[in-house]
């Protein structure tokens, strides 16, 4: 079977953690490999819901030449239901901790333990494969029942490591001491226990040493406890730190700034921290057990004896031996190559294989973009995607057309060369003309070009022919009763003129292009005006698009020398609400709502579509004498007006999807938005106001150290599900 659809089934989909980890990365290759994939939950965490689908859409999807993989790594009531689709399976299991390292700790996590490996066995039953992340997992599919088994590595996604880790753990890493790390839940079958004890041995020659415990501890139970008394017999209490979960820059910092990776766990189905310490050069010991020989080859020292005394020494050398840490780190770099995503890809593909499911091989394509040529959103947009795509690895060239001239229209696209595989247009009716573009999309299906249409704002009212239907549809009798009479017949020929041109508009626009993409609920609530054939029609986020003229500060100096450099205050929170001066994007409300010790910065020029808001603005800042207030009309500095500021503020009345939403989250800012379905997406990174007073509110709340530090953090997970890279690839699923 040549698989056009490979979804994707987990209970719980999160960011960060390793099985989340995987799935999103998945998807992204399977996307890379042409095939559509979605991924469905039972449970969605909030961060990422917007990219999740319910488990239970999984009934109504589509069977031909598709398949699911199911990710286990617990036991699930709603694992069961899945095993019961008829859909063909592959199981990828993750490992299931036994239930026996949860005794006295959790009865849930037992519970859910031993129904985990029961239903293990159900699903090789009505499974076609099982993947193993590692060996010794496989080992367990086939005691499992499982009939066809593979390993297919963990992947992990580096491009959502790629952000600065934290200043505050880096300086407290700093000094000349020894920083010893552990990542990992605080669990039994961590050893923490043995961690303890052998750190404490190794401390008696390095009484300055200090050890990191990174990991939640949500589910530790009393074994926290006695995992904390440990180490105040052992008089650790200054030397020892429990971080708990830590956001990605504080991991990040871990990595980079400890002197070396400790793991004595006692069952380990893959261990990812392994790898991630390898790509970030942190030497490692670790004990054998589970899968940690395999994750990690040579690129570390295995301890088979992890007595405290083996610990101790073995952390010595480690600590001293300068060749033997530039030894390791060198071997790590290099075992690094088997996690990579082409090695991922080829092992899937030959996993898959076995039961005779073809996943095409990737390939690198020329594409033109086609969009507007001037400097506005939907321009940056295409600009983005292009970027995307080349990340992507394929030639990507972008063809810019004059606004409404249809001659410039007919010259872009025949100058299009014939070895182009596929062109993605990326419209907005205020560019394109309606018969002169159909005129074009046929143009390309008759060179055999592939057309994938990229619709920003889909609606009747934006088709000049749907406008002509209704403005003749209410028509105003003007004349007398038998004059009107006539008249009529007249208005209805015309009607029908105008409307057998819409329909042939629509008609067309939705046959001639290989697929179609909307960006938004209400973009997608239209899309069967132009066909019913749902399987050519992709709803996908806007990606992000970085701000013109704009680099986001590294530091809180290099904000202040922004700010100094725009004439902004250095020690204010700063609001700023940006773009053209569109009545629906309600300035005046947010004025009205701003907290008189903030800065609000309108950052933005006069729209030709309504001019007087502009006016209405700054006569309404003169009126009421405010003082907090900064309007800005120098296009060329709108971005460094926002990024120089601490918070997007974007109450908009009305909307398809958000430009600058993406824009704010591209600077890594938090924002505040009103509560319109075009801004779902965006929630997590964000506070939601439906009206002035929870504005006003929200205005004040995000100014509180904690709530700005959780919509930061938010805001990265944001930057890595929207990178054009990961999206760009969805734009060419399906395409021969």
């Amino acid at each position: 079977m040549r698989l056009r659809a490979l979804h994707q089934f987990h209970p719980t989909i999160a960011f960060g953690d390793a099985v989340g980890n995987d799935c999103f990365g998945l998807q992204h290759l399977l996307w890379r490999h042409g095939v559509r994939s979605e991924l469905f939950a039972e449970d969605a965490r909030p961060e990422v819901r917007a990219f999740v689908r319910d488990g239970r859409d999984l009934v109504s999807e589509p069977q031909d030449d598709a398949a699911l993989l199911v990710h286990v790594s617990m036991g699930n009531d709603f694992l069961d239901d899945i095993a019961t689709l008829p859909i063909p399976k592959a199981v990828v299991y993750h490992n299931i901790t036994p239930s026996r390292f949860f005794e006295g700790i959790s009865d849930f996590n037992r519970h859910y333990a031993d129904l985990g490996r029961e239903q293990l066995g159900r699903l090789a039953e009505r499974s076609d494969l099982g993947i193993g992340d590692s060996e010794y997992n496989r080992q367990e599919l086939v005691g499992a029942g499982f009939r066809r088994t593979a390993v297919v590595p963990l992947l992990l996604d580096w491009r959502a490591y790629e952000t600065a880790p934290s200043e505050r753990v880096l300086r407290d890493l700093a000094d000349e001491r020894t920083d010893i790390v552990v990542v990992g839940q605080i669990l039994p079958q961590k050893a923490v226990h043995d961690v303890i004890a052998g750190f404490a041995r190794y401390r008696e020659q390095d009484p300055t040493a200090r050890l990191h415990f990174v990991g939640s501890h949500a589910m530790s139970g009393d074994y926290l406890e006695r995992v904390e008394t440990l180490v105040g017999t052992h008089g650790l209490h200054q030397a020892v730190r429990f971080a708990g979960s830590v956001p990605l820059d504080e991991l990040l910092a871990y990595y980079r700034g400890g002197t070396a990776l400790l793991t004595l766990s006692d069952h380990e189905g893959f261990c990812a921290p392994l790898v991630e310490a390898m790509r970030f050069d942190l030497p490692i010991i670790a004990h054998a057990a589970g899968a940690i020989p395999e994750t990690l080859g040579d690129a570390g020292i295995l301890l088979q004896d992890k007595s405290p005394e083996r610990v101790a020494e073995t952390l010595d050398r480690i600590v001293h031996d300068a060749a033997l840490r530039e030894d390791l780190i060198a071997k790590g770099r290099e075992r690094l190559a088997e996690f990579s995503p082409e090695r991922v890809g080829a092992r899937l593909r030959e996993a898959l294989a076995l039961v005779g499911w073809t996943l095409p091989v990737p390939k690198r394509r020329r594409i033109a973009v086609v969009s507007s040529d001037q400097r506005c959103g939907i321009h940056d947009y295409s600009g983005a995607l292009c970027d995307g795509l080349r990340a992507n690895g394929h030639q990507a060239t972008f063809v810019g057309v004059r606004h409404l001239d249809s001659a410039d229209l007919r010259k872009k696209i025949a100058d299009i060369p014939a070895g182009v595989d596929a062109v993605i247009v990326e419209h907005e009716a205020g560019i394109f003309r309606d018969v002169p573009f159909v005129q074009a999309l046929l143009s390309l299906r008759r060179r055999k070009i592939p057309t994938v249409l990229s619709l920003h704002e889909l609606e009747p009212e934006k088709f000049h022919h749907y406008r002509m239907l209704s403005a003749a549809l209410h028509f105003r009798p003007r004349l007398r009763f038998l004059a009107e009479s006539v008249r009529v017949p007249w208005v209805a020929l015309r009607i029908s003129n105008w409307f057998v041109r819409y329909r042939a508009v629509l008609g067309l626009m939705g046959a001639l292009p290989k697929r179609i993409v909307v960006h938004s609920d209400r973009s997608g609530f239209w899309v069967n005006l132009l066909t019913r054939e749902m399987s050519r029609v992709d709803q996908i986020p806007l990606v992000l698009m970085p701000l013109e003229n704009a680099t986001p500060p590294r530091s809180d100096e290099e904000k202040r020398a922004l700010r100094r450099k725009l004439g902004l205050p250095e020690d204010r929170f700063i609001f700023v609400s940006p773009g053209f001066f569109f009545r629906r994007k309600r300035f005046l409300e947010v004025l009205s709502a701003a907290p008189p010790d903030a800065l609000v910065v309108l950052s933005g020029t006069k729209s030709d579509w309504d001019p007087r808001y502009f006016d209405e603005v700054t006569s309404f800042i003169a009126e009421r004498g405010l003082e907090n207030v900064k309007v800005n009309d120098e296009f060329a500095t709108m971005g460094e007006h926002v990024v120089a500021s601490d918070c997007v503020v974007l109450f908009y009345e009305d909307m398809f999807q958000s430009a600058i939403a993406t824009q704010a989250v591209w600077a890594g800012l938090p924002a505040i938005y009103s509560d319109i379905p075009g801004f779902h997406l965006y929630r997590g990174a964000g506070l939601v106001a439906r009206d002035t007073a929870e504005l006003a509110r929200a205005m004040r709340e995000v100014q509180e150290p904690e709530t700005y530090a959780r919509l930061r953090r938010q805001v990265g997970i944001l930057r890595r599900m929207l990178d054009p890279e990961r999206f760009a690839a969805r734009y060419l699923v399906g395409l021969e």
